[in-house]
């Protein structure tokens, strides 16, 4: 059995890349996934010199500014500045005028495009790990994406990322009772649901990818405990791909940092505590007893 511990995020700021760095060198993450999309991006990555750290590409579209020159985007974006929640691309793809749908398919393709080709270049690598922010990269249409690129760019997509989680109950504590009624039960429900046709697409086509996955329906309340209780429900796994966020904005990034919907993300006590997760022993010693089963 192989068991993935990412961290996403790395290079979204050059303090979360510090912390994955941190949970690397003294917890028990092996693999991180990285925004080529930041300006922290050059500085985070000499954090991995000499480091043999899994890496991926986070594929983002979610915020940010695009790789793409704006001018060449149509849809994606506002002045460079991502526009399009995972919600409206699905709609507006699925229900969308044939132009419409070209319109769409374009933009990401040459966005996706660009981020591999830069992920490979500053990585200086030809086989390419892939998953993305807020997986969008799930979304059907986007999956076909990723395979013709496949077959056009003189690189090696290795290994996709498929959030097919089970289901599992742990409500030890109170505040976990929110993950059952909120905006990760839906996330959970429909990935899976994605997930299914994806990882058919995927093995049809060689392309390696995990058998199972843990980390949306607990996002940004990964514990232990909830780690334990979703393992319980996996059987026959070779690949397990455990996700959690450890990376938060330092107090100056922080102040200097725009307000938008997604910083309330990253100053979030979760992280810090998916941060202490990932450094615990115990948590060194339960994947050492796994490992061994």
């Amino acid at each position: 059995m192989k068991i993935i511990i990412n961290a996403d995020d790395f290079a979204n700021s050059l303090y979360m890349s510090e912390i994955i760095v941190r949970c690397f060198r003294d917890g028990i993450l092996n693999s991180t996934s990285i925004m080529v999309n930041s300006a922290d991006l050059d500085a985070s990555l000499k954090l991995l010199d000499n480091l043999n750290i899994r890496t991926s590409l986070h594929f983002n579209i979610a915020e940010g500014t695009s790789v793409t020159p704006f001018e060449e985007l149509h849809y994606l974006t506002e002045n460079s500045i991502f526009c399009r929640s995972f919600e409206e691309i699905v709609v507006h793809y699925y229900f969308g005028s044939r132009d419409k749908k070209e319109l769409i398919k374009n933009d990401i393709k040459r966005e996706l495009k660009n981020q591999i080709l830069l992920y490979a270049k500053k990585l200086h690598i030809q086989d390419v790990n892939i998953d993305s922010h807020q997986h969008y990269h799930t979304i059907p249409f986007i999956v076909d994406i990723l395979l013709e690129l496949r077959e056009e760019l003189h690189l090696n997509i290795s290994y996709v990322r498929v959030p097919k989680e089970p289901f599992f109950i742990d409500v030890s504590a109170l505040q976990n009772i929110k993950n059952y009624l909120g905006l990760n039960i839906i996330k959970h429900i429909l990935l899976n649901f994605f997930s299914k046709s994806m990882m058919q697409k995927l093995k049809r086509d060689n392309i390696e990818c995990n058998d199972a996955f843990i980390g949306v329906l607990f996002t940004g309340n990964v514990t232990l405990n909830s780690i334990k209780k979703a393992m319980q429900k996996i059987k026959d796994a070779k690949i397990i791909e455990i996700l959690l966020h450890p990376g938060y904005l330092s107090p100056q990034e922080n102040r200097v940092r725009k307000d938008d919907k997604f910083k309330r993300f990253y100053t979030d006590k979760g992280r810090l505590n998916e941060m202490q997760v990932l450094l615990l022993p115990e948590f060194r010693d339960y994947m050492n007893r796994v490992n061994k089963i």
